[in-house]
């Protein structure tokens, strides 16, 4: 029974460790070919805020850059290069990337109520885990813990 705690505690440590991220750095650079583009990010609440200082014009190379801002902030390779949809959420324009274990949703918010920042590129990123996170992090473990408890219980008659 001891050796079944211990290894329940092992587990709850993994997936506690897994949980605590440190903060990003506060600055990054993106670069799209000679242009480099100043941009900081901040943590609120679960999500991540960010802002450009200077963007790029075309729509094709901002979602370059929201895809490598994804990529700075969670530290995931896995994530896909093209987004899965695109909806609107409260007037900001929302993207959606698949990776193996998490959904990324990268928001841009509209610049129309701040007429003195109207050139900015600024908006939010959240990360939500799937179903493969699902089935990896709590199925998998519990599976594991009822096929241990039935191994020993059944253990335990046989003897």
């Amino acid at each position: 029974m001891a050796r079944v705690a211990s290894l329940l505690q092992i587990l709850l440590w993994v997936l506690m460790a897994e949980q605590a991220q440190a903060l990003p750095q506060k600055d990054y650079v993106y670069r799209d070919g000679a242009e480099s583009y100043h941009y900081s990010v901040a943590p609120t609440g679960e999500n991540y805020t960010f802002k450009f200082e200077g963007f790029p014009q075309d729509s094709v190379a901002k979602l370059a850059a929201g895809y490598q801002l994804l990529r700075e902030i969670y530290q995931d390779d896995s994530i896909h290069r093209r987004y899965s949809q695109h909806y609107i959420r409260e007037r900001a324009r929302c993207y959606v990337f698949d990776s193996r274990f998490y959904t990324y949703s990268l928001c841009f918010l509209p610049n129309d109520f701040n007429r003195n920042e109207s050139e900015r590129f600024w908006g939010f990123v959240t990360r939500m885990p799937n179903a493969m996170w699902l089935a990896s992090r709590i199925l998998l473990p519990v599976a594991l813990g009822f096929a241990l408890f039935f191994y020993w219980a059944n253990s335990k008659k046989l003897r």
